[in-house]
């Protein structure tokens, strides 16, 4: 290489043009080398953001048929309802053979109006009704309430004096007559029925009453109303619970509502004829669910939703609700790029909606779980379904995609899942429970919650009664009424 004038470069030139080139290849090197990082942390940083701008795009979108939020949540963009039952065809309305609700007349009236014509139809003379009809007269009857006037009964506590010992003796009260002026249990039974089963607030009760019946009572008394009626129906809904802890299924919920002002957790335990509900201070935990005193002592097959407080109930066999599962799968479905592309959750909400079915037309043979082969082609399905998520959703650090955390709790719960099939005691979905849950949250929705833990006790108390009730096709108003007369309704089984 020349140097200046032609020369060729000393050896030291040389070896400082090295050094140049050297400390030029080390600052190229090392720059490289922090753009090699930068570049790593960025799509790093990339990748993050997509996960959470796909986790927040499935927060936005979640909906009562893709998640388990209530359909209350919904709002006005609520989705279009859909249904695993396949078409029946039937028409519309009332089946040929079924028992309908056509209003009838019955044999014996309580009153009998006659009405006769007054001029004749043909040449207008008066008709006289004294000559007698000329055949048998048209009956149209009139079903109605009769007006409602408040009707005071006095009950005379008469003294005796005793023939043999002069001790004189005054008659007791009949139950309810707590003073020289009460109201009776039909009005108590009403302002409590109103607030407990229709959420309507303690001064609108107070106006039905006025308007309805004329009387005027006043916000602690309907309080005061509702809390007979509680302390009234508590013997039952202590019978209930026993007889829910004896079924050899029953159904569990838990769903959050506010009390004084802070959430509190509710927690409801059903079955198809029996309600029951708890809520205490120690919210969604194990202590609360052992207060309720139900699953302690539960030996039967206990369905519910996933929640980690059930599996420490272990004299309980568990089953899990599926449709948490279809909800589930469907929202990851829509909004996870790799369960979309795959396909594998909209194949799990195929493979459940079949087994639904094939439970349904084997228990119309008389099956009580679904034969062997069905129960392989099912569970060999479900296996390779499972491993399908796995293998498309891999592990990562830190915490695991609402995909993969199906995928496990599909893997590790099977049996819970999939009981349904094996034992046709047990339902797919936890509805019963949560239909239970369902109204208590529009209770929150009309009036915030509640003021006191008492209230919501005493709401609650009420309240499942009631559902009880209507569950054995009982009256409400009568058994409400028997109750404040000291005769609530008790389950047969502890009856």
């Amino acid at each position: 290489m020349p140097g200046r004038g032609g020369e060729r470069p000393s050896y030291d030139e040389l070896a400082a043009v090295v050094v140049g080139l050297a400390a030029r290849l080390d600052e190229l090197s090392a720059r490289v080398g922090g753009l090699e990082a930068e570049n790593a942390a960025l799509r790093e940083e990339n990748a993050v953001l997509r996960a959470e701008n796909t986790d927040l795009r499935r927060r936005l979108g979640l909906n009562s048929k893709n998640s388990s939020k209530p359909p209350s949540s919904d709002g006005l963009d609520k989705p279009p309802p859909t249904s695993m039952r396949g078409r029946s065809g039937r028409k519309p309305g009332k089946q040929p053979g079924t028992s309908g609700t056509t209003l009838s007349q019955v044999a014996v009236p309580d009153e009998e109006i006659p009405h006769f014509p007054a001029v004749c139809a043909g040449c207008g003379d008066r008709l006289d009704p004294a000559a007698g009809p000329a055949a048998e007269p048209v009956i149209r009857q009139v079903f109605d309430v009769p007006e409602v006037q408040v009707r005071v009964t006095a009950h005379l506590l008469h003294l005796l004096a005793c023939a043999g010992c002069g001790t004189r003796t005054r008659a007791t009260a009949p139950a309810g007559v707590t003073g020289p002026a009460v109201y009776g249990p039909i009005v108590t039974m009403l302002a409590a029925y109103l607030a407990a089963q229709h959420h309507i607030p303690v001064a609108r009760i107070t106006e039905i009453l006025a308007d309805l019946a004329g009387i005027e009572v006043s916000p602690g008394w309907v309080m005061t109303a509702c809390a007979r009626m509680a302390a009234s129906v508590a013997p039952a809904n202590e019978a209930i619970k026993d007889a829910i802890t004896a079924a050899p299924v029953a159904h569990f919920d838990e769903t959050v509502t506010r009390v004084a002002g802070r959430n509190h957790w509710l927690h409801a335990a059903a079955t198809g004829r029996l309600t029951a509900y708890h809520i205490d201070e120690h919210g969604r935990a194990v202590a609360s669910m052992t207060a309720f005193g139900i699953l302690p002592r539960f030996t039967g097959v206990a369905v519910h939703d996933a929640y980690s407080g059930y599996d420490g109930f272990t004299t309980a066999t568990h089953a899990l609700c599926n449709a948490h599962i279809l909800r589930e799968a469907t929202g990851i479905g829509e909004f996870d790029p790799q369960a979309r592309t795959d396909g594998w959750a909209e194949d799990l909400v195929n493979l459940l909606g079949d087994a639904h079915r094939w439970v349904a037309h084997w228990r119309t043979r008389d099956h009580t779980a679904l034969p062997p082969f069905k129960l392989d082609d099912l569970f060999t399905r479900y296996d390779r379904l499972v491993e399908r998520a796995l293998r498309i959703h891999p592990a990562r650090p830190g915490r695991q995609t609402p995909a993969r955390n199906l995928a496990l709790r599909l893997r590790d719960r099977k049996p819970e899942f999939l009981r349904f099939a094996t034992d046709f005691t047990v339902t797919f979905s936890n509805n019963v429970a949560e239909q239970a849950v369902r109204m208590v949250k529009s209770k929150t929705r009309v009036s915030g919650g509640f003021r006191t833990l008492t209230g919501a006790q005493t709401f609650l108390s009420i309240r499942g009664y009631i559902s009880t009730i209507r569950k054995n096709g009982l009256r409400t108003a009568t058994e409400l009424r028997n109750a404040l007369l000291g005769n609530p309704w008790m389950p047969p089984t502890v009856a």
